[in-house]
């Protein structure tokens, strides 16, 4: 996990096998899908990216049909457990003209890159979890299949005091 001093170092991270329900409020606790654990070790003012992946298996089973998720990534400091969300992802998809047509099967890959960049006050031993905070489904189902996750850290750019990137 730890690099030479300055140097990227990658690490891959771990995917959990949950049901998901078909909905889920903004007031209920969200799901983890997955999460990777970063340690910056010595590199000075460094950036995080996260690179998660997964494809979304979706069947339209009858009229006015949706599907809206919303992702969230989340930074969780190891030594306190203080969480900070760092932002949110939208996924909606609807049938936009009403047709019979029964059983549409779609397959859809989604990927989601974010870069965290922190100062050097803000810790070195980190987990980034991405969660599903809300599902909305009509006349759908939903799978979620080969999910990934991963995280590098490098030598990054100037931070503001919240460490987040300016």
């Amino acid at each position: 996990m730890f690099g030479y001093a300055g140097q990227p170092i990658l690490n891959c991270g771990k995917v959990r096998v949950v049901d998901i329900p078909y909905e889920l409020t903004p007031y209920e606790p969200p799901i983890d899908l997955a999460e990777v654990k970063m340690n910056t070790g010595d590199i000075q003012s460094p950036c995080v990216v996260i690179n998660y992946s997964q494809n979304l298996e979706f069947t339209f089973e009858d009229l006015n049909p949706v599907l809206s998720i919303v992702y969230r990534l989340v930074r969780r400091s190891n030594p306190t457990g203080n969480l900070i969300v760092l932002n949110e992802w939208n996924y909606r998809v609807s049938e936009v003209i009403p047709t019979t047509v029964q059983n549409v099967d779609t397959t859809e890959p989604l990927v989601i890159n974010y870069c965290d960049c922190l100062d050097d006050n803000c810790g070195k031993s980190f987990t980034y979890i991405l969660q599903i905070a809300e599902i909305v489904t009509e006349n759908t189902s939903f799978n979620i299949s080969n999910q990934e996750i991963s995280g590098i850290v490098s030598c990054g750019a100037m931070v503001d005091e919240k460490c987040n990137m300016m």
